[in-house]
């Protein structure tokens, strides 16, 4: 019988085991994390074109002068009120650029997926109504009609012009504005006390209490996720599988996403990235369960050219695209979901066990 500290070859499961499996996991997601934090500010090229860092640096630098001026607007100490006037507007997007650490890999994630989604609407002149004509006269769809509006609007203010300094919406999911919250009160406390403006717990008390307010009164719902969500779970299955094209076609890459989350199980966060990742085999079973032909996975291939890097192969890679994809028949799709919406402790004990062999 191994114990505890028996040497790692002596165990059950041996050198390169499972944990050595979950260590390495951990410090490969580590790894990338820090590379993406690198491209985020030109120091590394790679997956990131220059396009979606520019793009992901807008949202980040929006989403941050909002959330200061918030802040800012709910601080009611007077003391503190005074230290953020010195401190200038706009300045958590400079101080940011010397502390990336504070980026955590699911906010940067977010911010990618964003920026993937505005840079396909700013292609296809922001947002148009997908798939409206399909619903003209039928009154029993009218929910769906008023959310895709408010779904268009919100998106659309994502495709505003790129200014820095300007603020953005901050219509983040609860998790990930939360985080940016904090994030900001951390930097704006910060540069009170690197600029010798005000320091203490006053200060820090102050701005929690405004962040905690922010907090409070933040809705999710009124986000552009949300309401992509709300318009698939509006909509009947054969319906749903009627507008998917048309939002591909359309570049509503979240829309499309959301459609598919209805239909799939998936969460919406993971069908974004399989869309835009790397992988055809994801894109191909993700197209084939919601019924894309071979004109739309054409288009939609084209349309993704700048993330899955297709277009450095030029037309050859997207018409080896669509055979591919015409041979990825229905069963193998079936086989590709059923592998992702089992439990994930399943799914991990089947993933080593396939390892070992």
């Amino acid at each position: 019988m191994s114990v505890g500290n028996d040497p790692g070859q002596q165990r059950p499961h041996g050198e390169g085991g499972r944990g050595d499996a979950r260590l390495s996991r951990s410090l490969v997601a580590d790894v990338r994390h820090d590379a993406d934090l690198d491209r985020l500010v030109d120091l590394l090229p790679g997956r990131w074109s220059d396009a979606l860092l520019a793009e992901t640096r807008f949202h980040l630098f929006g989403l941050m002068n909002a959330i200061e001026l918030a802040i800012a607007l709910h601080v009611t100490d007077a003391d503190a009120e005074q230290a953020l006037a010195r401190l200038g507007p706009g300045y958590a997007r400079t101080a940011i650029e010397d502390e990336l650490g504070l980026l955590t890999p699911d906010l940067l994630a977010h911010l990618r997926r964003r920026a993937t989604i505005a840079m396909l609407l700013r292609q296809h002149g922001a947002a148009s109504p997908a798939g409206l004509s399909l619903l003209a006269g039928d009154a029993a769809h009218e929910r769906y009609a008023d959310t895709l509006a408010s779904l268009a609007i919100a998106e659309r203010r994502w495709c505003a012009p790129m200014l820095l300094a300007a603020p953005m919406r901050p219509d983040l999911p609860a998790e990930q504005f939360h985080d940016l919250a904090w994030t900001v009160a951390a930097l704006m406390i910060r540069g009170c006390e690197l600029n010798a403006i005000a320091s203490g717990p006053a200060l820090v008390k102050a701005l929690a209490r405004a962040t905690d307010r922010l907090i409070a009164q933040h809705d999710e719902g009124q986000g552009a996720f949300a309401l992509a969500q709300r318009c698939a779970r509006s909509l009947p299955a054969d319906m749903r599988l009627a507008l998917a094209p048309a939002a591909l076609v359309e570049g509503r890459l979240l829309l499309f996403a959301a459609l598919a989350e209805r239909e799939t199980g998936l969460p919406l966060d993971e069908l974004i990235d399989a869309l835009t990742g790397e992988s055809d085999e994801a894109r191909f079973a993700l197209l084939r369960m919601m019924g894309v032909d071979d004109a739309v996975a054409f288009a939609a291939a084209d349309m993704l050219t700048p993330f899955t890097g297709l277009s450095a192969h030029g037309d050859a890679a997207l018409a080896a695209f669509v055979e591919g994809y015409r041979r990825f028949e229905t069963p193998r799709a079936e086989y590709w979901l059923a592998a992702r919406v089992r439990p994930r402790a399943l799914g991990s004990r089947l993933a080593h066990m396939a390892g070992t062999r």
